[in-house]
């Protein structure tokens, strides 16, 4: 089954949790350190695990001990060929890391940059590129560059789910709205060389960035309504849709709720008769991330 939400545990990889949170310690004792297994017991007896990155929040649990417990929850019959296994901080279905190797060994180079989420994606997308095929998870996590975001972010870019089919409708529309979900903060920060841009308004975005682009800094993060009552505004300026913009909504809006996202807000005037409003939303603990641009000309 492919995870088409904004989750570290794939479905069919529910099974790494039910380990961790029924598994005996002497099971557990079994294959992790001693001191590992007893930190799991000693956490779950005041609280279940809920997902990965509840599960590494205990101390004594990396990227490499996440593999281990994947790999002795099957080995113990928790989880079967439909989990890949744990990446990165992720947990992957057998039908994610199908998409996934498709996505990187056939998608375009820009594509591949935009899907990365960090600083560096302009130079590891291109070495991906060269690097390929890539055969296995293995063989992708291992490569120079690629971290939890970046892992996280080929996932999210490699399965198509019901907000990116809305994305697509959207943008093939003649109106003048843009809607991505790969971008780099700072490219968005700032629009075009050319053209009048008004100081931008950000929020969680690293001080000295927003001062370098003129802006300020508001105290709080968006929520899950300012990013759902941009891109629903957004959505229904573009006109009329091939297919109902609901399920799309309600698969953003899953994907959002109860979360915090920092970003900015700006307009832009590329010449004296045409202006766009800009707003963009990156999720704080998983990288997810929504760009919104909304433009007219009288």
């Amino acid at each position: 089954m492919l995870t088409t939400g904004d989750s570290d545990l794939a479905a069919d990889c529910a099974g790494v949790l039910g380990f961790v949170n029924s598994a005996s310690l002497a099971t557990l004792d079994a294959a992790l350190p001693s001191n590992v297994a007893q930190a799991i017991v000693a956490r779950r007896g005041s609280a279940p695990f809920v997902s990965i990155a509840d599960l590494s929040s205990v101390s004594g649990i990396s990227e490499g001990r996440l593999r281990q417990i994947g790999e002795a929850a099957r080995a113990n019959g928790y989880i079967g060929a439909t989990c890949a296994g744990v990446y990165e901080e992720l947990a992957v279905s057998a039908d994610d890391r199908a998409a996934m190797l498709t996505f990187v060994n056939t998608a375009a180079t820009e594509s591949v940059i935009d899907a990365l989420r960090s600083a560096q994606a302009e130079t590891i997308g291109p070495a991906l590129v060269a690097a390929r095929p890539f055969g296995s998870l293995e063989q992708l996590a291992a490569h120079a560059g690629i971290g939890p975001s970046s892992f996280r972010g080929i996932r999210d870019a490699a399965v198509i789910g019901p907000f990116d089919q809305l994305v697509t409708a959207v943008n093939a529309t003649p109106s003048e709205v843009l809607i991505r979900t790969g971008f780099e903060p700072i490219e968005a920060l700032y629009p075009q060389a050319y053209g009048r841009s008004s100081a931008p308004i950000c929020f969680g975005m690293p001080a000295q960035i927003v001062a370098d682009a003129g802006g300020t800094l508001r105290p709080n993060l968006a929520d899950a309504t300012e990013v759902m009552n941009r891109v629903s505004d957004a959505v229904a300026s573009a006109g009329q849709l091939p297919f109902s913009s609901a399920p799309g909504l309600a698969d953003l809006a899953a994907q959002v709720a109860g979360q915090s996202f920092y970003g900015c807000s700006l307009s832009y005037e590329p010449n004296p008769w045409c202006g766009l409003s800009r707003s963009f939303f990156i999720n704080t603990v998983t990288g997810y991330r929504v760009f919104v641009e909304t433009g007219w000309c009288e």
